[in-house]
């Protein structure tokens, strides 16, 4: 059965002025001695100097943990905590508890920033006085969208993307502030979990065109990895759990029930493709209690007839399992009538 723990992490108040135009860079790390450095040195080569980097180790066995307390020895604006390999959305969660930046920005472990992305990023959000920025990557491209008055149709935006990260932004801590983090190990989507929120409790945001940040194609180490090697079925169950998790959080905050729909059918496909088999072995069997029921939703009947046969453990045909696959993009638009 799913974790169903979640909480609102409470994020330590600015107390000093010294706080204030603070950028507190959060940086999980697991097993990344091989890019760490030159990921810690774009941060030191930064010509915005006002920032405090929360360097996370989480649990690696290699000299990450080294190497981060040297950074902290050398500058004292690098925080090293180390904690428990509990994945990249704990990780973060842990950051964030041991920031007091006025702003707040994520660095994956891999990647690095171009020497005046703290500089104009800052910039810009207190030009504009946006909820977040955002920039251009090296690697992805990036979507600007105008946040309007719906928080609903905002997240929808988003949710059509196939971009969604943390780690191209710099975002207001009042806006942290209210994001739920889910009390269990999410290594696939975690940015998701996140900024869903992020782009749901915004009003504003800014893009800027310049490239910022620095996109590691070729890494051998990623930093969603825990130290245990993910199965195609191990991705499928952390597609399933950041979902889900969307789900449930979702389901308290947004009235527009098409918009819960367009978050969580998601995980129901990914759920009934992994196999009632593969499902108590993941230990998420039972997930269905956070969707509707499937007679209850305005899908073929072909459809729901595999979904039924998959959930009491039919093996399905690889072509069907295929299909399901494909039709999984366009189950909402099933549910709402549109197709």
């Amino acid at each position: 059965m799913i974790a169903q723990d979640f909480f609102k992490f409470e994020l330590p108040n600015m107390k000093y002025a010294e706080q204030k135009e603070l950028v507190s860079i959060i940086i999980p790390i697991y097993n990344a001695e091989i890019y760490l450095k030159e990921t810690l040195d774009s941060v030191l080569a930064q010509t915005f100097s006002n920032w405090e980097a929360i360097l996370v180790n989480d649990g690696s066995t290699d000299n990450t943990g080294k190497i981060i307390d040297e950074y902290a020895k050398k500058d004292s604006r690098f925080v090293a905590v180390h904690k428990q390999n509990g994945g990249t959305l704990l990780a973060r969660k842990t950051g964030l508890e041991n920031s007091k930046g006025e702003f707040i920005a994520n660095l994956d472990h891999d990647d690095t920033y171009q020497p005046q992305f703290l500089e104009k990023m800052y910039a810009k959000i207190v030009e504009t006085n946006a909820d977040f920025v955002w920039c251009k990557c090296n690697y992805y491209k990036t979507i600007h969208y105008q946040l309007c008055e719906n928080r609903e149709e905002n997240v929808k935006m988003i949710a059509k993307s196939v971009g969604f990260f943390t780690w191209d932004k710099l975002i207001k801590r009042c806006i942290y502030e209210k994001v739920e983090f889910p009390n269990i190990n999410i290594s696939t989507g975690e940015d998701a979990v996140q900024l869903y929120q992020i782009i749901y409790f915004s009003k504003t945001n800014v893009c800027i065109s310049d490239n910022l940040y620095n996109v590691r194609t070729d890494s051998f180490v990623s930093v969603t990895r825990t130290s245990n090697v993910h199965s195609n079925e191990k991705k499928n169950v952390n597609h399933i759990l950041c979902y889900a998790t969307l789900y449930q959080i979702f389901s308290k905050l947004a009235s527009d029930s098409s918009f819960i729909y367009d978050i969580g059918i998601f995980a129901m496909g990914n759920y009934y493709l992994l196999g009632k088999k593969n499902r108590i072995k993941y230990g998420i069997d039972g997930i269905l209690q956070f969707y509707p029921k499937i007679k209850e939703l305005s899908m073929p009947v072909n459809l729901k007839l595999c979904l039924l046969l998959a959930d009491k453990g039919f093996v399905l045909p690889l072509r069907i399992r295929q299909k399901l696959s494909s039709l999984e993009r366009n189950i909402a638009l099933i549910i709402r009538g549109n197709r």
